[in-house]
């Protein structure tokens, strides 16, 4: 009797643990899904037959896993296990550590299925059973596609974090790996993993003699919509749009990942360089070997070091700053990357060229204004005014030279604080003021002198 494969997966995750092994087996080993039977039979003696439990020893005994279909092949010779694909992506999908990146093979191949189901699809009388069963291969690979995206989004998150934890390790000295490996690995990152899953949703890029994914796509949405099936190719678009909405989420990771080769690249390349120059200093220590000199000592007049430059200078160096590198011995060099790098990242301060001095700022403008407002304090401010925009615009008519409807504007800024603004009304008269340019069309603005105001005024 079979057991319920419901009731297998659920064993199966009570020791996702000991599972993740295989996984990791299998992961090394090249993804063949297949790992060693002798691990299997060591975990089921070790750990299913400690359990109290008699019925887990039979859900998890190696024939009811062969029967379920866990395992889905079982090879005496070579004496190993095939896990099935779907517990395999069940168990990566629990881990996102233990999950692959997708290769530009992958998406290559992802491209190409693709581009073939469209053209099917195209090439097929609607309604029939091959565009049917086409229409359906489409659906479920561009579904697949939208699932592998997103997961592949986030193993890329996990290995670029990698990377950047490394890379501290690297900068606090507590490495695991030196410069130029991290380097390597970082590197292979990008150009093997992230910048294909870039490409594969970039609608820009172009293939010769083919078309990428995005365009294959494209391709069949215009197709139902010459057709007159607008609600088949909206259907479509919207499938496109959310996998090619994460073009900006993997965009972000390139850029950050090519931060981190941009300052492994520089780091390596001071690497190289020291480790270079150190053989080259090894070698000539070779011929005074086994005594073939005594007494020899690194000093400068020895003919290796004399024909290094990079110490140049250094003496003279010393006595002028001696003082700034007086650092604590254990804490020397942080201080001395500390500000190393602050250095670095201020900005070079471009020389000025006088030659190329801006002008005087123009205060023609300020002047005019000044002038305006001088004009403004000698209007009346004790009698009624019919029309205040009429009084000011005559006014710098009349004594302005090159007057234009600005300066009516700007003497009206000065002039309205004047006045008391309790006695200002606005009647619904239009009235229109112009000069050779611009017009300017405003309701009246009157200003009545109150019977006190008067009096105060004449007395």
């Amino acid at each position: 009797m079979l057991i319920n494969r419901d009731v297998l997966i659920g064993a199966v995750l009570k020791f996702k643990n000991d599972f993740f092994k295989f996984i990791d087996y299998i992961n090394s080993q090249g993804g063949a899904l297949e790992f060693p039977e002798a691990y299997y039979v060591r975990f089921y003696n070790q750990k299913v037959l400690s359990q109290d439990d008699a019925s887990l020893k039979t859900i998890l005994s190696l024939q009811s896993l062969l029967d379920g279909g866990i395992f889905t092949h079982r090879d005496k010779l070579k004496g190993s296990l095939v896990l099935s694909k779907v517990v395999y992506d069940l168990l990566i999908f629990l881990d996102v550590s233990r999950n692959k990146e997708l290769s530009l093979a992958k998406f290559e191949s992802l491209r190409t299925q693709m581009l073939d189901i469209t053209t099917n699809i195209v090439s097929s009388e609607i309604g029939s059973d091959t565009y049917q069963e086409h229409l359906q291969l489409f659906w479920e690979l561009i579904s697949q596609i939208l699932t592998t995206i997103k997961e592949n989004i986030r193993v890329l998150h996990h290995k670029v974090d990698e990377v950047a934890e490394q890379y501290q390790l690297l900068d606090s000295g507590e490495r695991k790996h030196n410069v130029n490996e991290l380097y390597q690995l970082a590197q292979k990152l990008h150009e093997r993993y992230v910048q294909p899953c870039l490409e594969f949703i970039n609608p820009d890029l172009q293939l010769v003699n083919s078309l990428n994914f995005v365009q294959a796509v494209d391709y069949l949405i215009h197709y139902y919509r010459d057709d007159g099936n607008e609600a088949l190719a909206i259907a479509i678009q919207y499938k496109l749009t959310a996998i090619t909405s994460y073009y900006k989420d993997i965009r972000e990771l390139s850029e950050r990942l090519l931060a981190y080769l941009y300052s492994l690249s520089e780091e390596r390349r001071y690497f190289m360089a020291i480790e270079q120059r150190f053989n080259e200093l090894m070698e000539t220590f070779v011929a005074f070997r086994h005594g073939g000199r005594k007494n020899l000592y690194l000093t400068p007049e020895l003919e290796d070091i004399a024909e290094m430059r990079c110490f140049d200078g250094l003496s003279a160096h010393k006595q002028s700053f001696s003082v700034r590198f007086n650092r604590h011995p254990d804490k020397s060099m942080l201080q001395f990357k500390n500000y190393y790098e602050q250095i670095w990242r201020q900005p070079l301060k471009p020389k000025v060229d006088i030659s190329q001095a801006p002008e005087a700022p123009d205060n023609k403008q300020k002047q005019r204004k000044n002038r305006i407002m001088q004009l403004t304090t000698c209007l009346p401010t004790g009698e009624s005014i019919e029309d205040i925009h009429e009084l000011i615009d005559s006014h710098l008519r009349a004594t302005l030279p090159d007057f234009t409807l600005l300066d009516t504007l700007y003497g009206l800024e000065f002039y309205l604080p004047l006045l008391n603004k309790n006695n200002i009304t606005q009647s619904r008269q239009r009235a229109r003021l112009e000069d050779e340019t611009y017009y300017l069309e405003y309701l009246r603005l009157q200003y009545h002198q109150t019977a006190s105001a008067k009096g105060k005024h004449h007395g």
